[in-house]
């Protein structure tokens, strides 16, 4: 006799939109992890570059490379990266953008300071000519 107008939604719709919308925010997330991920490995890369064009301005000043025939580890405050801050070749320090300590930069001169290798790690194999590991060299 009376009949009931539905209002409102079923708790059954109401959970299959939360899922949907809990899936398509997990999908979002992942690939804002990758973009922040290729963001990191940019600057990592760039950073190196930018210390590979300071070391160039410094062998042009100097006729050889800094001397670390034993290697160093690039972390912005150390010795090398200070000198070539204070002598205006390198506008400021050269860190990691993750400030974990996982992703190193070092600098290793030959033993006559005549070239070096600086090596660095990756977190995605994005860019080309880079792989994702602590394998990737610069050298002049």
């Amino acid at each position: 006799m009376f009949q009931r107008k539905q209002t409102g939604f079923t708790l059954i719709e109401l959970l299959v939109v939360i899922s949907i919308i809990g899936v398509l925010a997990s999908i979002t997330m992942v690939s804002m992890n990758n973009v922040r991920a290729r963001s990191r490995d940019d600057r990592r890369v760039t950073d190196m570059k930018a210390f590979r064009d300071a070391l160039a301005l410094y062998q042009v000043q100097n006729i050889a490379y800094p001397s670390e025939p034993d290697g160093a580890v690039i972390t912005g405050t150390d010795t090398l990266s200070q000198a070539l801050i204070n002598e205006k070749l390198l506008s400021g320090p050269v860190t990691d953008p993750t400030n974990t300590g996982e992703y190193v930069y070092t600098y290793k001169s030959s033993a006559d300071d005549s070239t070096y290798t600086i090596t660095f790690c990756l977190e995605t194999d994005f860019l080309h000519g880079y792989t994702q590991d602590c394998n990737n060299v610069i050298t002049p």
